[in-house]
């Protein structure tokens, strides 16, 4: 069930949030709600970047994988990094 959130903003910032909001053409809410995705994702990449650096063995495995999905392609005769035209 979506939760309601009410934010107060001076009016200088109400003003900016509706200037912004006219510039892209949308409302103020969607303008609102895609500010704060962005800072959702800002933050989730900063957690997961902090958890990839506590976590080398994780980072190995990773480019491990992904080395060998790029030679199974290659393989099979089809696109991958180094021959993308394949």
């Amino acid at each position: 069930m979506p939760r309601t959130l009410t934010l107060r903003l001076s009016d200088d910032d109400y003003e900016a949030v509706k200037r912004y909001a006219q510039a892209d053409g949308v409302s103020m809410n969607t303008w609102v709600e895609g500010l704060l995705d962005a800072e959702d994702m800002r933050r989730r990449c900063a957690a997961h970047a902090a958890w990839i650096s506590a976590n080398p063995a994780v980072i190995e495995e990773a480019l491990a994988f992904g080395e060998a999905n790029q030679q199974a392609l290659a393989d099979a005769g089809l696109p991958n990094v180094a021959n993308p035209a394949a």
